[in-house]
């Protein structure tokens, strides 16, 4: 005698595969969440490796950065903050006179950047940059910061002009003022352009590999999206660390005064 088969109903066998393809969906998404958050993880702990040991930080700041309420970025652990005065001989940044009236309100290191024209000569840039600045030159060394741009690269660029240009500026300002220099490139534009021109000034570095460097490297920007809170509100900034302690800082400031008095 045959034994009688029990057949599932088609719909049983429809709902079983329903089932395991919404399990596969669902081991996928976790593993999907997983390697977010673990790559989240991963990310903040790179960035807190780069500015670990380097408790005096700042930031550079242009007119994009918007309207800045210094105090409480001062407030939020900001020590130092850059502000973009001039380009070339002919910008000037929106935000420079209103950010510098501001600033020196608080205890904040206040240092004012001039950005280099390969176009233009050492000497109209320096009459330019004095001229708009005036005397407000903070309490830091004067930024010089050197980058390519729009036709001036590493393969076009005349290397020997520029550097002549580059060290002819850095004499000027630094001779108007008594207050020295320091020089903001990449490694590839400090290699090429400014350690050949620039012996003795300090450097400041577009890195993240910020430890162990020399004593002449004076500043590192290592993130274009370093967070500071402001009135409850977070926002990214150029994200500069200073390469040494909090005593060291305040000779700097002191040793940048002098000069000047």
């Amino acid at each position: 005698m045959t034994k009688q088969r029990h057949l599932k109903p088609v719909y049983a066998h429809t709902r079983g595969a329903r089932w395991r393809r919404r399990g596969w969906w669902l081991l996928v998404l976790l593993l999907i969440v997983g390697l977010g958050w673990g790559g989240g993880q991963w990310l903040h702990y790179q960035r807190e490796a780069v500015v670990k040991g380097f408790n005096v930080r700042g930031v550079a700041v242009t007119q994009n950065d918007g309207y800045l309420d210094f105090a409480a970025l001062q407030s939020d652990g900001l020590k130092f903050v850059y502000l973009k005065a001039t380009q070339g001989a002919s910008y000037t940044d929106d935000d420079f006179s209103s950010n510098y009236q501001r600033i020196v309100g608080t205890n904040l290191g206040v240092g004012v950047t001039h950005v280099f024209s390969f176009s233009s000569s050492a000497a109209a840039q320096a009459a330019y940059f004095e001229k708009t600045v005036n005397d407000n030159i903070g309490n830091l060394p004067i930024a010089i910061q050197v980058q390519y741009y729009g036709n001036y690269t590493a393969k076009t660029v005349n290397v020997k002009k520029a550097q002549a240009k580059l060290r002819a500026l850095v004499l000027k300002l630094t001779e108007h003022y008594g207050r020295e220099c320091v020089i903001w490139s990449n490694t590839a534009v400090q290699k090429q352009l400014v350690k050949p021109a620039i012996k003795k000034s300090p450097l400041w570095l577009d890195t993240t590999s910020t430890h162990h460097r020399s004593s002449r490297v004076l500043f590192m920007h290592y993130s274009d999206r370093a967070v500071y809170r402001q009135n409850g509100t977070s926002q990214e900034f150029s994200g500069v660390v200073f390469n040494g302690s909090a005593s060291d800082f305040q000779s700097l400031i002191d040793q940048s005064l002098n000069a000047t008095n």
